[in-house]
């Protein structure tokens, strides 16, 4: 029972203690330095007392002389004093040269947290703490400056992509950061995970090199299949389609959202003798967080982007719809107008279509009409647009050209239609095409005025017999009116 009893209380002694150590570590830094301090204290003093009754004592035991005995008392007191004076001293040091500068750095560090989580970039004072010595804390200050200002670049950064308008607006904000860090070199290829494919939307300087052609392929980018950060700096000749093998290095780092690689950052560095791998490592890390904060809003926007494509897209032909050419009608004529150029508007229609539909089926007729989208997409330039108008017909708008140029890249429709085979169920047809001409502004001042009389040029070529290219007469229009 004793036994038990004595275990007991060595138990409640050590988890007594452990209780006493663990609120001893829970406590102010300061307060902690000011008891030990204290307890150097006490046991100076006590030391000191010790000692100095030693002293007495031996003087007594000795019969030494009363002023013998004075001496060695001033001498304690002297050193009472020093040490006491020391310690005071000490102390006052710490606070002004220690804790006072903690507290006010500590303090704008707190006021820095809030600018940063309220986003009050520009308020009175900025976020650089000032602390002139060049010690610890000095150095401590100098991180913590450097750190805030990362930070707050980085609000900003995340702040204007989000209010970007466009996709590639963001690449060629991330391409400016970067530039920031001081990548001279450097290209951002977008991922298309849907078709698999990977192209050139920004690059650093305009004379770098690089494969100007999509890639068809994208699983043949190492980064891109695995998700992982590619570089042959690690590993030589890596990678086998870099265009500068052997005479530079690379560092490609995916940038991923989800589980979806959207894009692949290739960063382009000197050869190796020039690399300063530690200062290299140190602006990557940042680029990095970057391109993290750059991925979420990233595939965001594309799926903005995405879902407005499918508005403004015919789903069978993949031609604009009508919709999309009445948001954008009116931005493009003023573009014609101020650059004094002509915009040729086509309005085609499949001829004797009805006929298809009646004979095949539908599903036939949907061929005829996707054949015929694709034609007439590859016969115009990039620039040009080809919209899917309404059931069989199909506007057609020639962007920058010269008076007079529209029918005749009219006709060249017109002849490349009528060539063409359509294979429907292992045989071939052949259809044609019948084309009303008008060119804006030469036919009239308002573009649905031109469009009209575009319209009433495509009835005039049904008249004369189909298979035509009619550019528009003023005599066509009967009406007093538009």
């Amino acid at each position: 029972m004793e036994e038990k009893i004595k275990k007991f209380k060595n138990k409640f002694k050590f988890e007594y203690l452990d209780y006493l150590f663990k609120r001893f570590l829970n406590l102010s830094i300061f307060l902690k330095l000011g008891i030990i301090v204290g307890i150097c204290v006490v046991i100076s003093f006590s030391l000191f007392v010790y000692f100095y009754l030693k002293v007495q004592q031996h003087f007594i035991l000795f019969h030494h002389s009363g002023k013998e005995f004075m001496v060695y008392k001033k001498i304690f007191f002297i050193i009472a004093f020093i040490i006491i004076s020391s310690l005071i001293l000490g102390a006052i040091s710490f606070y002004y040269l220690v804790k006072k500068p903690l507290n006010e750095i500590l303090s704008k560090i707190e006021v820095n947290l809030e600018k940063l989580i309220y986003r009050k970039y520009e308020t009175e004072g900025g976020f650089k703490i000032k602390y002139y010595p060049k010690d610890e804390l000095g150095r401590v200050v100098e991180k913590v400056n450097t750190l805030f200002e990362d930070m707050k670049e980085l609000q900003k950064f995340r702040l204007a992509i989000e209010a970007d308008d466009t996709v590639q607006e963001i690449y060629e904000r991330l391409g400016f950061y970067l530039k920031k860090l001081s990548f001279k070199e450097f290209i951002i290829y977008q991922v298309s995970n849907s078709l698999n494919t990977m192209e050139v939307v920004y690059k650093s300087d305009k004379n770098l090199e690089y494969n100007s052609e999509k890639i068809f392929n994208a699983d043949k980018c190492r980064a891109k299949r695995t998700g992982k950060i590619v570089t042959d700096l690690e590993i030589p000749n890596i990678c086998k389609s870099f265009t500068y093998l052997n005479k530079k290095h690379h560092y490609c780092i995916p940038m991923i959202s989800g589980n979806k690689i959207l894009a692949i950052i290739q960063l382009i560095l000197p050869f190796s003798e020039e690399v300063n791998l530690r200062e290299f490592k140190k602006k990557l890390t940042l680029a990095q967080v970057y391109i993290e904060n750059a991925a979420p809003v990233i595939d965001s926007k594309r799926y903005q982007e995405a879902l407005k494509e499918q508005t403004f897209r015919d789903p069978l032909t993949k031609l604009y719809n009508r919709r999309f050419f009445e948001s954008i009608i009116d931005n493009l004529t003023a573009q014609i107008l101020r650059r004094g150029t002509v915009l040729g508007v086509l309005m085609a229609d499949l001829d004797y279509f009805k006929s298809v539909n009646d004979k095949y089926g539908h599903d036939v007729g949907d061929l005829v009409l996707k054949q015929t989208a694709t034609i007439l997409s590859k016969s115009v330039r990039k620039s040009d647009l080809v919209v899917r108008f309404g059931g069989e017909e199909f506007l057609i708008l020639l962007v920058d050209i010269r008076p007079g140029e529209a029918e005749k890249i009219a006709e060249k429709l017109r002849a490349r239609i009528e060539a063409h085979q359509f294979k429907i169920n292992g045989e071939f047809i052949r259809k044609t095409i019948s084309i009303g001409v008008a060119e804006f502004p030469v036919d009239g001042k308002a573009i649905w005025e031109v469009i009209k009389y575009a319209d009433v040029a495509l009835y005039k070529a049904k008249e004369l017999g189909r298979n035509k290219v009619v550019r528009f007469k003023p005599e066509f229009w009967t009406e007093e009116e538009y």
